[in-house]
């Protein structure tokens, strides 16, 4: 195989043309108003990425208000965010690079939807509260079938709306312990019907949400309309285990059926904070044992611990497209300075003398300068996440 330059472009199945291989990650700012709305500071923040990479994914977007999980979660749960969004499209596709909008919804983890009064979604009843294995304090309810029904209907939703504010795709969040992973665990998801007990059962919550979003973009959507689902490599906390890297496989298999742009592996899983880690016992990574099996036509991006361009070159030997995320933070001129030919100039460390140049909105600038996702006593508060550390990220600690 040839070796693959990062700044090649990249031709889709449906005929969208990526300027490079590099792809910014979708990362929570934190940062809409309360109720879900696009800000000047997030598109400040994107708009100063706009040629951080290829494609741009914009972070966790809620397809309906019981899915709000996160303090600034932005939303798409009805027409009014549309005017909001169109400009956050419109100021990452200024200099060339193609907007994805990721959609979301927490299930159980929807902790900001529980602080406004409801009671989260889940596949399963099951006591959170009162597991060693959970840090959620509140309780969920078992999702009927018709509210699951109602989700897939509402990614569709979400999609035409995504379309309508300019948006060149839309990436279903699969990964990180949210609703759809919920369901596809083994851990979360206890259910006796067509949503629950095996594999096939397991899997069928993304296969029709899939179904969904193909079916709104074929109707409404340009041709070159981009769809992609995010997953996480696996879900494996010691001796429990909610799926494995076969049972993925697996999944992925089915999403070869189905008329998809691209497969995105999360780098955010407790267990895999790097594209270069594999399963226990096997001498290859994730990414290399998930591209074997995905279709030639749908693309595999990578990510996770990707600073420097050495690191963005090896992980393009393993997958056809590189996510940069606390990078896309830390140098937003990344794909940039590639194509200038000034790859020397990266920047892959933060730097206190720089870091307001940066343009992070400032929730998030305040969580990685003073830790603000605790609370008093050391937990962690509701709508919040624990920061992953940045290069260098003592420096700009107050």
């Amino acid at each position: 195989m040839m070796k693959r330059d990062l700044t090649d472009k990249v031709t889709l199945r449906h005929g969208a043309v990526l300027n490079d291989r590099m792809v910014m990650a979708p990362m929570v700012t934190l940062s809409g108003t309360a109720n879900g709305e696009v800000t000047q500071e997030q598109i400040d923040y994107y708009g100063r990425r706009s040629q951080v990479a290829g494609m741009i994914i914009v972070e966790a977007t809620y397809i309906h208000p019981n899915g709000h999980t996160f303090k600034g979660h932005l939303g798409m749960s009805n027409d009014h965010y549309i005017p909001g969004m169109t400009k956050l499209a419109a100021a990452i596709k200024a200099n060339g690079a193609k907007a994805i909008l990721q959609l979301h919804h927490g299930g159980r983890e929807a902790a900001t939807y529980y602080d406004h009064g409801g009671i989260p979604l889940a596949p399963s009843d099951l006591d959170y509260q009162h597991s060693p294995h959970s840090s959620i304090d509140y309780p969920v309810q078992e999702m009927t079938t018709e509210q699951i029904h109602d989700v897939v209907k509402e990614y569709g939703a979400a999609t035409k709306r995504a379309i309508e504010a300019g948006f060149d795709g839309v990436e279903i969040h699969g990964a990180n312990h949210y609703l759809l992973q919920q369901f596809f665990s083994k851990l979360t998801n206890h259910r006796t019907d067509e949503y629950g007990g095996d594999l096939t059962n397991r899997m069928r919550l993304d296969l029709e949400i899939v179904d969904e979003v193909v079916r709104v973009v074929h109707e409404f959507g340009p041709k070159d309309f981009i769809i992609g689902i995010r997953i996480s490599p696996n879900e494996i906390h010691g001796d429990r285990v909610g799926f494995d890297y076969q049972e993925n496989q697996e999944l992925i298999k089915q999403l070869n059926a189905k008329d998809i742009d691209y497969v995105h592996i999360s780098g955010m899983t407790a267990n895999s904070l790097s594209f270069r880690n594999n399963p226990a016992g096997q001498d290859k990574t994730y990414t290399q044992l998930y591209k074997e099996v995905l279709a030639p036509e749908i693309k595999l991006i990578t990510c996770g611990s990707v600073f420097s361009v050495d690191d963005a070159q090896e992980a393009a030997e393993q997958a056809d497209l590189v996510g940069i995320a606390r990078e896309a933070l830390i140098e937003p001129d990344y794909a940039k300075k590639l194509h200038a030919g000034q790859a020397d100039k990266i920047v892959t460390e933060v730097d206190s003398a720089t870091f307001d140049s940066l343009k992070l909105p400032t929730t998030l600038k305040e969580i990685f300068k003073s830790n603000i996702d605790k609370d008093t006593n050391g937990k962690e508060k509701h709508g919040y996440f624990p920061a992953t550390p940045l290069p260098n990220g003592e420096s700009v600690k107050e």
